[in-house]
């Protein structure tokens, strides 16, 4: 479906208020989500934090991969008010790293980043999200995040993502998340 939402985003004290627009990645939108990908790896390793910037992440999702899931509707882009892409995420119906939970009818989010500048765009994609699992009937999200990633951490809990337990996959180390719709 070619679903284009909008959910405009309060603006914080001293900030100009930021609105995104919401539709399925296309396949001309693939170099912008690999670059916001590659700055966010940047990013990482100027604060110091251990995640997609120590496993080998572009090696692991090549450009190839990126090209699949749009091709499959996986991926979901913000747009920026210059119809820039301000950041991304895939919504799996699936995930092998939930297998030992209880198995729901939820979306399970995965590539979540947003350009630096793109103030809110994360907050606005897991909004848009929550957003279209509810008009889906899902029961909720899933999630994980890097265990050590406390300030990621925080910010998924405090949008309603609760800790469900630990996660390893190889060298990766996370924890899984969960926010309740029903």
């Amino acid at each position: 479906t070619g679903r284009c939402d909008t959910v405009e985003q309060l603006p914080k004290k001293g900030r100009k208020q930021m609105e995104y627009r919401f539709r399925r990645a296309q396949n001309a939108d693939v170099d912008q989500m690999i670059e916001i990908i590659r700055d966010r790896i940047k990013w990482m390793d100027k604060q110091g934090l251990h995640q997609w910037n120590k496993t080998d992440y572009m090696q692991q999702y090549p450009r190839e991969y990126f090209l699949e899931g749009i091709e499959k509707g996986l991926f979901y882009i913000a747009l920026d008010e210059q119809d820039r892409v301000a950041g991304l995420m895939a919504l799996l119906t699936e995930d092998p790293r939930w297998a030992e939970d209880e198995p729901k009818d939820c979306y399970y989010v995965h590539h979540l980043a947003a350009r630096s500048d793109a103030k809110g765009a994360g907050r606005a994609l897991l909004e848009f999200c929550r957003q279209l699992s509810v008009q889906e009937g899902k029961q909720s999200i899933r999630l994980d995040c890097q265990l050590g990633n406390d300030r990621l951490n925080a910010f998924y809990e405090s949008l309603g993502y609760l800790y469900t337990g630990p996660m390893v996959e190889g060298s990766y180390e996370g924890i899984k998340r969960e926010k309740t719709l029903k």
